[in-house]
């Protein structure tokens, strides 16, 4: 199955790039709002699902919290799962969610370098002990905690009983205390952060999501006439204010000189905000025909899973 833009990890790196600029100057962005397709499209069709008894000595935790994650997951209608419980539960389900989930954690002693007082004053009267006048980093007798989570999931399509999803996720994290320090969480808490953290990893894996993203303008001007650069650049200026005149001065501009790679990167952006993507992918495709960049590569993707995500969004209204 084709994967497109969808992980929100990506989102974030795109719009930290977008936001990014040569010397410090601030970038002219523009601001999308876009829906965005599951990453397992086959299992986010299956809306109505059972979640069946998980096992594992965290089975039912887990269980509990994917289940809590799914009910807050949307489409643009609305809620996008509803979850059946009770013994008819996977009978009137279209999909069966099953799975397991098993901690464990281990302490051991280990030797960390601790600043800590060598040399020491004379006490005074009354002091217990003189004051420090020498601090090094030396080996201490210390603790470390390794506390560790495996849990597997599976969605059945009960239709015809194919398996449409499948994930293993391991989770480990270490932590230390030396004398005079407390570990940072209990055990506990950080197998509970881990449950959490798989629960909302497994709702944006297997159902749609929306996201507002900044993208930054090209404002390379190469190749343009001298009297064609000046209005490209007051353009990048007025989409801040009016985006809407900007996208039709930029219209312009490649009316009077097409092909220059800025313009028609920043047309793309305009149909990518007014969500006309079979648009927005054509004019990223033909700024990608001139010159090979991440920004642009990372446009074309986005554009394809901002389709497909339309396409999902359509199939889900007309249920």
């Amino acid at each position: 199955m084709a994967r497109f833009f969808t992980h929100r990890a990506a989102m974030r790196a795109l719009a930290i790039a977008a936001l990014a600029t040569a010397g410090g100057a601030v970038a002219e962005t523009i601001t999308i709002s876009g829906r965005f397709p599951a990453q397992n499209r086959e299992a986010s069709y299956l809306r109505r699902l059972a979640i069946e008894r998980f096992s594992g000595r965290d089975g039912e935790q887990l269980a509990n919290a994917i289940g809590g994650a799914l009910l807050q997951a949307e489409n643009g209608g609305g809620r996008h799962f509803t979850l059946l419980g009770g013994g008819a539960g996977p009978a009137r389900a279209e999909g069966v969610l099953s799975g397991s989930a098993t901690s464990d954690w281990e302490e051991h002693r280990v030797k960390l370098m601790r600043n800590r007082c060598v040399e020491r004053a004379a006490p005074e009267s009354g002091e217990s002990e003189g004051k420090c006048t020498k601090n090094e980093d030396v080996p201490v007798p210390c603790t470390e905690r390794t506390t560790s989570l495996t849990a597997s999931l599976r969605i059945v399509r009960v239709a015809d009983g194919a398996i449409v999803y499948t994930a293993t996720k391991p989770r480990s994290e270490t932590i230390s205390w030396c004398p005079g320090e407390s570990p940072s969480q209990s055990a506990e808490a950080t197998i509970a952060d881990m449950i959490s953290g798989i629960a909302g990893e497994t709702r944006s894996e297997i159902a749609p999501h929306g996201e507002t993203y900044k993208i930054r303008f090209r404002e390379d001007r190469a190749g343009l006439s001298k009297e064609l650069g000046v209005r490209f650049r007051d353009t990048v200026k007025l989409s801040q204010r009016d985006l809407r005149a900007a996208c039709t001065a930029w219209e312009g501009i490649d009316q009077e000189q097409p092909g220059q790679l800025s313009t028609v990167f920043n047309l793309g952006l305009c149909a990518e905000q007014r969500g006309d993507y079979p648009t927005a992918l054509a004019l990223y495709r033909r700024a990608a025909a001139m010159k090979r960049a991440g920004d642009i590569d990372t446009a074309i993707g986005r554009a394809q899973a901002l389709i497909a995500g339309a396409e999902d969004e359509a199939r889900f209204r007309r249920r």
